[in-house]
């Protein structure tokens, strides 16, 4: 690890329910398991692959993942090599807001002046190398010392509501672009109409030091950083959410981070493009489907141990056939129009 990346951090974002693949990620007793805790083809997690991913721009101890009390029984096992100290476990999921700033201020309290760089647990990535290359680049002193937040920006094949939508501004060139305007979900034609102007979508990649992200907190959601740093100064035990803690989780509102957040501050924001990487956000069934077009087996080695993680894959196929013999397509219908029409 080189001197100037010393102090940099990664969160890994794995607090999320995963409520749109629950049809699939429920096993023969019942069983839901969170898709991040899930893998493609029965070997490493989407979790696991994560961390690794995390290595090309931190060292292991400067890895911190964000995961959810009632997940326990997942991420126990998971987060095995994971150091204790490291792990964050937040009461309940309350949106990608509460997400972002207690990890933020858990490390804050041992290096207040880090630069961070967020990465979501449920993503699949075909070219990690490539990708890294841009990790690394979002994390660079020159854009961590600027007075924005770097975001990576994936360039997008087909209209899709899903997405945040990243507009640079006009003639800005190319490299790191300053954002002009960030729209968070927006219907399928304004989406279209954003492609057309040259907008890519955001990955929930980013990257910035510790004051810029809190500067970001109070100015949007007063108070709400005063609740939160009060609570974790007293926090003993980053695994075991305190009484405080999880009382300020179940009285504060969901807070989505780029919805309430980004969206409202454009002019804080700068990202850069990453090539085709074979990035797919593994968030829904049609999006599943197109990143198991991509998969090479499970290693023998790995499904040899016994140890699998649920294999998404197996679902996909076992739900897939469940449905044709009902003689319902409508599952089906949604994966594959996302597979054949790349994105759609």
């Amino acid at each position: 690890m080189s001197g100037n990346r010393r102090n940099i951090w990664v969160v890994v974002l794995a607090g999320g329910d995963g409520q749109r693949l629950s049809a699939l990620t429920h096993n023969a007793q019942g069983t839901y398991t969170p898709k991040q805790y899930c893998s493609l083809n029965g070997d490493h997690s989407l979790l696991q692959l994560s961390l690794q991913r995390a290595l090309a721009v931190a060292a292991r101890d400067h890895i911190v993942p964000v995961v959810t009390d009632a997940h326990r029984r997942w991420w126990e096992s998971q987060l095995s090599a994971v150091p204790r100290t490291r792990v964050v476990v937040q009461p309940r999921n309350r949106g990608t807001g509460l997400g972002v700033l207690l990890p933020l201020l858990v490390i804050a309290k041992c290096d207040p002046d880090a630069g961070l760089i967020f990465i979501p647990s449920d993503q699949y990535v075909e070219h990690e190398d490539l990708l890294a290359e841009f990790l690394r680049q979002a994390t660079a002193p020159e854009a961590l010392d600027s007075d924005k937040l770097t975001l990576l920006g994936m360039t997008p094949n087909a209209p899709d509501s899903g997405f945040g939508y990243l507009s640079p501004a006009p003639d800005s060139g190319v490299g790191m672009r300053p954002v002009h305007q960030f729209i968070e979900k927006p219907d399928e034609a304004t989406a279209a109409k954003l492609i057309r102007a040259g907008s890519v979508w955001n990955s929930g990649i980013f990257a910035g030091r510790i004051s810029q992200i809190v500067g970001l907190f109070e100015r949007h959601v007063p108070g709400l950083i005063s609740d939160v740093s009060a609570v974790v100064n007293d926090l003993r035990d980053s695994r075991v959410p305190s009484a405080d803690l999880t009382f300020l989780f179940n009285r504060h509102p969901a807070l989505d981070f780029f919805r309430d957040l980004l969206q409202k501050c454009p002019r804080d924001l700068q990202f850069i493009t990453v090539p085709p990487c074979g990035w797919i956000d593994v968030a829904t069934p049609a999006r599943l489907a197109q990143a198991l077009r991509t998969l090479r087996p499970a290693s023998s080695r790995h499904a040899a141990t016994g140890k699998q993680s649920f294999s998404l894959a197996t679902a996909f196929v076992n739900q897939t056939t469940f449905n044709m013999t009902r003689g319902s397509a409508v599952w089906l219908a949604q994966a594959s129009r996302y597979a054949h029409h790349d994105g759609k």
